[in-house]
């Protein structure tokens, strides 16, 4: 219950603060100017820098934040009733995100940080929540029985995301390409188990 006098808020300023952080943070990093800093960050939100810090500590955590917002919305989990079909839908909004100014400014930024240890914990909560988030394509399969019991969801996902970071990043090659053949691929060696 809120105290008399005070009314509960859907929207309050800490989710506005939030809203207007990860909007700057996203506006700068779709500008291509580099890696941005939490004042830059601040100025644009028009926020204080010790509201950033206090929730985000570094640009880092903030980009990771941002990165989990930005994917989150280009990139649903389908659920059509086939595994195949999920993963089909799923990968393919996976590189048309990657293609993005967006998908690929936000890659570039991550790919320039400096390794540490605060880089590292924010990138493995991204991956850690967007993973948590995938698997619900696979569990259904096993549910409706066409994945066996026990299949590792985090490693199925992998094996049919990966390549197209490896593709975009490393090839400069359309991550688009092949994915319905790397699917089958991966479910025949699962059926095969």
């Amino acid at each position: 219950m809120t105290p008399l006098g005070h009314s509960q808020r859907p929207q309050g300023r800490s989710a506005r603060v939030r809203d207007a952080v990860l909007s700057a943070a996203l506006e700068l990093t779709d500008s291509g100017d580099g890696s941005p800093t939490l004042y830059d960050i601040a100025e644009r939100a028009g926020v204080a820098p010790s509201s950033i810090y206090r929730r985000w500590g570094s640009w880092e955590n903030v980009l990771a934040d941002a990165l989990l917002e930005s994917s989150e919305l280009a990139i649903p989990v389908p659920d059509s009733g086939s595994l195949r079909a999920d993963l089909i839908a799923f990968t393919t909004s996976v590189a048309d995100y990657l293609n993005t100014p967006r998908g690929a400014a936000l890659l570039r930024n991550v790919g320039t940080m400096q390794p540490s240890a605060e880089v590292e914990a924010a990138l493995q909560r991204f991956w850690a929540t967007r993973f948590d988030r995938a698997r619900v394509m696979v569990d259904r399969a096993i549910d409706r029985g066409e994945l066996p019991d026990g299949t590792d969801a985090r490693l199925l996902l992998e094996l049919v995301i990966a390549p197209l970071h490896f593709r975009h990043s490393l090839l400069a090659m359309d991550p688009r390409g092949d994915i319905e053949a790397r699917i089958d691929l991966v479910l025949a060696r699962v059926g095969d188990r």
